[in-house]
């Protein structure tokens, strides 16, 4: 909750949008090793629309929660460890801990080496 003494914990200290960055990240990874026009319509409309969102949920609570929104901003960043970078808040591994970072690893691995049979092309050159 925002009003409490410390608002943001886990991925939350290195990034305020998370799974928005996360969009980022998929979108341009897939932009890099793709260069046609539909892959970069598609992943590129990814790619902005995940940035686009993270300014416009930032504005969206800032309004509905004033002050509070505001503290929790100086704390926390958009960019991914910029507040922590910046001292205003401090990487803490076990709020996000061993499992959690295991479990992204394993699916990471699994959809890079299913991804041929998943998706019918090869994330490899």
């Amino acid at each position: 909750a925002l009003d409490s003494a410390e608002p943001a914990r886990g991925i939350l200290r290195v990034t305020r949008h998370p799974v928005m960055w996360g969009f980022v990240l998929w979108g341009v990874a897939h932009l890099l090793n793709n260069g046609d026009l539909k892959s970069v319509i598609f992943f590129g409309t990814f790619t902005v629309l995940a940035l686009a969102g993270t300014r416009l949920i930032d504005a969206k609570r800032a309004r509905t929660h004033g002050e509070l929104w505001a503290a929790y901003v100086a704390k926390t960043s958009n960019l991914p460890f910029q507040a922590i970078i910046e001292g205003r808040n401090r990487f803490v591994f076990a709020e996000i801990g061993i499992w959690r970072t295991l479990a992204a690893v394993l699916v990471f691995g699994a959809l890079l080496a299913g991804h041929e049979a998943l998706f019918g092309v090869s994330p490899a050159p």
